[in-house]
């Protein structure tokens, strides 16, 4: 009604007029309708997108900083652990700690104090400066590796950071410290990699200071923004724009790294985010524009072309829409008109004829339908294209206990198990395509129990060729369902039996060798860091001679479960080897996580204060533990790799049992063996 008053109103009373007139607004919608979600989608797409690519930028130099400072933490510890180091021979490490410092350019120098605070070796300096004041010699006297904040350096009068490790001889006694000073531009190096035109990432110190350069000043400089502000009041500012330093509106985030001491800040500008935005809108604008001209001239010829048999057969169809089937035009009345309406109008008398035996045929059919649905044990529905019961026979009123004005006009999807309904969903998609679908899924009846289906659904084209109606023939097979979980149930009950240990609960041996081949193919496949642990109960014999078996398969049953629960966390699995022996697979596991799950493992035992009287290493049951970590290739095979974690096992007995011994590190030491 309120569209005729918008044609009444501007006087547009013929078929053409009227077409041209609602392309029009239909034109102006579309491009509305069109513009605006490009708008504001687009848009908002944009701005996640440079959302993601900064989170990207900062996690990736998040870890680039991190792996920096270990690397520099790293090379200094070597330092330390050199036997001329350890052993106080400063003629000797004059000379070594000269060669380190030619090979690693990144440190400004290397230093050796002694235990009073006396630099004694200066690779670049004087020495004899007493630097027993300095924090980073306090921390070493307590045992402590030290990284200082950013300093002015007495030599060079620049920015530089400090890297120290403390020294000990061989005895354990404290000896000094060495220390390693590296200049601020080596970091500003590394920031520099993910800087350009109008994206970039910068370190400021926590009291504001820049470390790096960037478009926001130099190093040295103070800031005060916004994105500073937020970081050390511990706020979220992702996906909002805000004006940096230097002026520009940017979107940035942030991330603390250097033991929340320094902050990385990761800036795009507005500018850079929209760009393509704006590029893609003028497009846009001319593709539409385009498009409207084509669609005039089409619309203008179409409807040229349909008004005229539009108008010679208006009245007959009117009379079928009234339901007058036997209706049929005077074919005197239209001899004389174009050929082409002639057959419009043949087609039209052929097409009542056929709706006049159609819908004698539909009444057949729809008695004969009723009949099988009346007396049909399966549940006959019939739903519209979106899912609602348009018609539910007697068979389901029965099982789903409904009647029908609980279900008729309601989604079916309101009935079904929510875990189901994805499947469903997908299933209808399906259905559109092909015509057929069968679908298995739970069913709610009045009373709340869940009940299981089996429905095939076939999609007929109803009144409306768009609009097509679902016939859907269901089963109740709840009782199939239940024997089938039963089954499964059974069936994972005898897999577990015959894949665990039956005394520890833990993974048995066969199980063992099945997953560490599959591990390891992967591992080949991906090229991936893989890891072994090999462990055995310390003096377990003598546990068993002390307190009896039954107490000994007791002692294991715990061991076993406490190594299972520390082993979940880390991702990996525990097997029963043999006897006392146990063993972790650790897949995508590196050296040092390995290291560290089996110290894990070896204090959770130990804290167990299981008394172990017979044991000559400690009042409790103990463990010894041999960790492995290899890269799989072709030209190795498992059976090496488990002798490598049980050398690196023989090791850990042969030095005292209860610690953890390395294979790797063994192979370092060049006491590996082959």
């Amino acid at each position: 009604m309120f569209l005729n008053r918008i044609v009444h109103l501007f006087q547009i009373s013929s078929l053409k007029g009227r077409l041209r007139f609602w392309f029009i607004c239909f034109t102006v919608v579309f491009v509305l309708l069109a513009s605006i979600p490009l708008v504001i989608i687009e848009r908002g797409q944009k701005r996640e997108e440079a959302n993601v690519a900064i989170e990207k930028t900062m996690n990736l130099q998040q870890l680039v900083i991190d792996n920096w400072f270990e690397d520099r933490l790293a090379d200094i510890k070597s330092i330390s652990e050199l036997p001329t180091v350890k052993a106080g021979d400063i003629a000797k490490m004059e000379g070594a700690l000269k060669a380190v410092d030619k090979n690693h350019p990144e440190f400004s120098g290397i230093v050796y104090v002694n235990k009073n605070g006396i630099t004694e070796v200066d690779t670049t300096g004087p020495i004899g400066l007493d630097l027993s004041d300095r924090p980073y010699f306090k921390e070493a006297k307590k045992g402590n590796i030290f990284i200082t904040d950013v300093l002015i350096g007495r030599q060079s009068n620049k920015p530089i950071i400090i890297f120290s490790v403390p020294v000990y001889n061989d005895a354990g006694h404290f000896q000094g410290l060495v220390f390693g000073p590296v200049p601020i531009k080596t970091i500003n190096n590394v920031m520099r990699q993910y800087q350009d035109s109008s994206r970039e990432t910068y370190l400021v110190e926590r009291n504001g200071m820049l470390i790096s350069e960037s478009r926001q000043g130099k190093i040295g400089k103070n800031i005060k923004s916004k994105i500073y502000k937020q970081a050390l009041a511990g706020s979220n500012i992702k996906n909002q724009f805000y004006t940096a330093p230097n002026g520009e509106t940017v979107l940035g985030d942030y991330r603390w790294v250097h033991d929340n001491q320094w902050l990385i800040i990761g800036e795009i500008t507005e500018s850079k985010i929209y760009e393509s935005f704006y590029h893609m809108v003028m497009i846009f604008s001319f593709v539409i524009l385009i498009v409207i001209i084509i669609g005039y001239i089409l619309m203008i010829w179409v409807s040229n072309q349909v008004e005229a048999p539009i108008r010679k057969v208006l009245i007959g169809t009117r009379k079928i829409g009234q339901g007058n089937y036997e209706y049929r035009l005077d074919k005197t009345s239209y001899k004389e008109d174009a050929r082409e309406l002639q057959e419009l109008c043949d087609n039209f008398n052929s097409m009542g004829e056929l709706i006049e035996s159609h819908i004698d045929s539909i009444a057949k059919s729809e008695e004969r339908f009723r009949m099988i649905a009346d007396y049909s044990s399966d549940v006959i529905t019939i739903h519209d294209s979106s899912g609602k019961y348009l018609y539910v026979s007697p068979a389901g009123k029965e099982i789903l206990q409904y009647e029908d004005e609980e279900v008729i006009g309601h989604d079916s999807y309101l009935f079904i198990h929510p875990d189901d309904i994805e499947m469903i969903r997908e299933n209808h998609q399906i259905l559109f395509d092909t015509g057929y679908v069968v679908s298995t899924y739970r069913i709610r009846r009045k009373d709340g129990e869940y009940i299981w289906f089996e429905s095939s659904i076939k999609s007929l084209q109803g009144k409306d060729p768009e609009e097509p109606q679902l016939i859907v023939i269901s089963r109740n097979i709840t009782e199939r369902k239940l024997a089938e979980q039963r089954l499964e149930e059974a069936n994972k009950i005898l897999h577990d039996l015959s894949a665990k240990d039956g005394l520890t609960g833990v993974w048995n041996r066969r199980t063992f060798d099945e997953k560490l081949e599959i591990e390891w193919s992967r591992a080949l496949r991906n090229s991936t860091s893989f890891s072994l642990i090999m462990l055995d109960i310390d003096s377990f014999k003598a546990y068993n001679d002390t307190y009896g078996h039954q107490a000994g398969d007791d002692c294991l049953r715990k061991v076993a479960a406490k190594i299972s629960n520390v082993v979940i966390e880390f991702g990996g699995m525990v097997f029963r080897y043999g006897g006392e022996e146990f063993s972790v697979v650790l897949p995508e596991t590196n050296h040092d996580d390995v290291q560290r799950t089996a110290e894990t493992i070896r204090h959770a035992v130990e804290d167990l204060k299981i008394p172990h009287s017979g044991s000559k290493i400690s009042q409790y049951v103990t463990i010894s533990l041999g960790i492995a970590t290899i890269i799989p290739t072709k030209d190795k095979h498992t059976n090496q790799f488990i002798e490598f974690a049980d050398k690196a096992l023989y090791k850990a007995k042969q030095d005292g049992r209860n610690r953890v011994k390395s294979y790797n590190d063994l192979c370092n030491l060049q006491i590996c063996g082959e």
